[in-house]
């Protein structure tokens, strides 16, 4: 599957490519246009059945690490599902594991240190990298937009 999943990263890839240009690009259009290629694909070609097919499986496992992700990721977001005991904490965290492997979420009681210290070092890398995003941001308006009569922040 993973070959097939290449050939869709590429025809994804390519799409979004032809439409660097473009003031806004949506996911939408995106899968959009990459269904007409795989259909014109499968017309020439009945066995490209398959590729719609993982298309159609990748999907759905980024729907499921989405909603993993919204629902056992910590952030600030009153409609998660908290931990009994602990109600600032999820109940379940993502286990360590190489950054090729899907994610794998786990009871809290039932993370080894690896994963507490995965999940620690992974919230904190990602604050940081957030601030420093925000502060980038923040530089490029105060200088974008400070002709203008209002102030900035």
């Amino acid at each position: 599957m993973a070959k097939e999943a290449g050939r869709l990263i590429e025809i994804v890839g390519r799409i979004i490519d032809t439409r660097r240009g473009q003031p806004s690009i949506s996911p939408s259009s995106v899968a959009t246009e990459a269904m007409l290629v795989l259909e014109a694909a499968w017309m020439q070609n009945p066995t490209e059945y398959p590729l719609v097919y993982i298309g159609c499986h990748l999907e759905l496992r980024q729907i499921a690490r989405t909603i993993l992700r919204e629902r056992f990721e910590p952030e600030e977001d009153a409609d998660k599902i908290t931990h009994p005991l602990f109600p600032e904490l999820q109940w379940r965290y993502p286990i360590a594991r190489p950054k090729t492997e899907e994610p794998q979420y786990v009871l809290l009681e039932l993370l080894r240190r690896e994963d507490w210290r995965f999940n620690v070092n992974r919230l904190r890398a990602d604050a940081e990298s957030r601030l420093k995003h925000a502060d980038k941001l923040e530089g490029w308006g105060v200088s974008h937009f400070a002709e203008e009569d209002e102030p900035v922040l």
